[in-house]
């Protein structure tokens, strides 16, 4: 070895030990903390607890770290009415649920949680953020949801009257109705309950149009509004001929009708 190579290896020697004697007298943390803040609660009421899941991670130190976190709670005008710190230790990993019980007295708007990371020799400290609605409960029930849940129980049952008054409607269309004649006399009460009940089921066909072709039968007499038969003025057999056969042509086929039933 040459006496310029010695030199050159003797200097180099001399800052390595330097280097050390550094480390050893002046020792440098150079482990970084990686952070990690989230919560699973995007609405929350006055008084209840906003869990905060948070997750610390120790890189490049195999000694234990202590660890400052602050959190803090602003409200829309970025004024802070919450704060909190609390030292955790971290060795490799630290996780853990935070529990940030809200004032009862907070009111109702959007709000965020800062959360804030110190350790020895960091140069800024890390912060993490994330926002949250705070909003009032009735019986266990957000305010809004209770409005949307009442508005949709309210639609539920207008929606049920409504169809419960048109099926209604509708059965009582296609009902057959059988008017009462028994202040006639037997031999007159059989053409009556057969001319009603042939308008009857008339009606379930085409409509009140039966009304008016019955009205338009001569020697007929009914109620124009429920099809009762008022007088039958001239041979009912002939009468009844007549109407099915108005009806019929209007149909433009042959039709038959039932009878009505047998009184026990």
């Amino acid at each position: 070895m040459n006496i310029l190579n010695f030199k050159l290896f003797k200097t180099l020697f001399f800052y390595q030990l330097l280097f050390f004697l550094l480390l050893a007298v002046f020792p440098i943390n150079a482990a970084t903390i990686s952070s990690e803040f989230k919560s699973g609660n995007s609405r929350i009421a006055p008084g209840e607890f906003l869990p905060v899941s948070v997750k610390l991670v120790n890189f490049g130190s195999q000694k234990r770290i202590d660890v400052i976190v602050n959190y803090k709670i602003l409200d829309a005008n970025n004024k802070e009415i919450y704060l909190e710190s609390e030292t955790v230790a971290v060795e490799t990993t630290a996780s853990f649920i935070k529990r940030i019980q809200l004032p009862y007295t907070i009111k109702h708007g959007l709000y965020t949680l800062v959360s804030s990371l110190n350790y020895p020799y960091q140069k800024q400290p890390a912060v993490s953020k994330f926002p949250f609605l705070v909003e009032e409960k009735i019986g266990g029930f957000f305010k809004s949801d209770l409005i949307l849940y009442s508005i949709a129980f309210v639609l539920v049952i207008l929606i049920a009257i409504v169809l419960t008054y048109l099926l209604a409607g509708v059965g009582r269309k296609r009902r057959v109705i059988f008017h009462d004649y028994s202040d006639k006399s037997k031999e007159q009460m059989i053409y009556y309950e057969m001319l009603s009940d042939i308008i009857s089921e008339m009606r379930l066909r085409i409509g009140d149009d039966a009304l008016e072709i019955a009205k338009n039968i001569p020697d007929l007499e009914i109620n124009g509004k429920n099809g009762l038969i008022i007088n039958i003025k001239n041979e009912p057999a002939k009468i009844i001929a007549l109407l099915i056969s108005r009806y019929e042509k209007l149909l433009g086929k042959k039709i038959s009708f039932g009878l009505r039933p047998k009184r026990r």
